[in-house]
């Protein structure tokens, strides 16, 4: 049987660089895939019913239905929903790092496994445009890629005309949020971002996409210019979140 080239360079890449697992770096089998150990994966926690109809802040089962947390029946949102995929602990969250500060591009596919074993996220109906949070250009030149818009890419791979990274814009470099108040993470995106291409936007549904939901303040500031551009609905998608968003 012949061997193509592809085929001979991916057997060359298994064994010059076996697989390993994205968080605790145990050496995995060849070829493998869903590129977490037994031991890691077992602690994945994803996000299921009951949770909060606005925020998708998880609850325990005692509390029953869905419905609004504390946080959502006073805060001001722009989005209609926010949703993610797993709980933003170890070791998602030593995965996440891997690969937004080294550059993991190999966890891209596993985390795209996550959103396809996720029916629950699965059957909302599609949205008109997938926009991922942008970076300033600074902190785009520094990483070298944008990891909202490579989620985007691979939660949708066969939606790839509706993924539009020219829309919205980051036009002010912002601190990291991180150990920022609420009031401090609200003064920080104020106004940081735009919209370009208006006319693409008038009574569509948005899809926003971002690794990571901690307070929300960030998709709540995208989907506000938004939806002063003339968008119907925001919604907001994430691969991980904190369990507790605080202030």
């Amino acid at each position: 049987m012949k061997t193509g080239l592809p085929e001979l360079i991916n057997a060359l890449k298994a064994l010059c660089f076996p697989p390993v697992c994205l968080a605790c770096k145990l050496a995995l089998p060849a070829r493998r895939e869903f590129l977490f150990c037994a031991a890691c994966a077992e602690r994945i926690e994803t996000i299921v019913e009951p949770l909060c109809t606005c925020c998708g802040r998880p609850f325990p089962s005692a509390a029953g239905g869905n419905h609004l947390c504390s946080l959502c029946l006073t805060n001001i949102w722009h989005f209609s929903q926010a949703r993610a995929l797993i709980l933003y602990e170890d070791p998602v969250r030593q995965a996440i790092h891997s690969f937004k500060y080294s550059g993991k591009m190999a966890a891209l596919h596993t985390f795209g496994l996550l959103y396809q074993a996720n029916q629950r996220i699965q059957k909302d109906h599609p949205p008109d445009l997938i926009l991922p949070v942008p970076l300033h250009g600074k902190r785009l030149r520094e990483r070298g890629f944008n990891q909202a818009l490579l989620l985007a890419q691979a939660f949708f791979p066969l939606h790839r005309p509706r993924i539009r990274p020219d829309i919205l814009m980051r036009t002010r470099a912002t601190t990291p949020q991180t150990g920022l108040s609420g009031d401090d993470r609200r003064r920080n995106v104020r106004k940081a971002f735009e919209v370009r291409e208006r006319q693409h936007l008038a009574g569509k549904t948005v899809l926003l996409v971002d690794d990571v939901f901690t307070t929300g303040t960030t998709v709540n500031e995208c989907a506000k210019v938004l939806r002063q551009a003339g968008c119907l609905e925001v919604r907001v998608l994430t691969l991980a979140r904190v369990r507790e968003m605080g202030e």
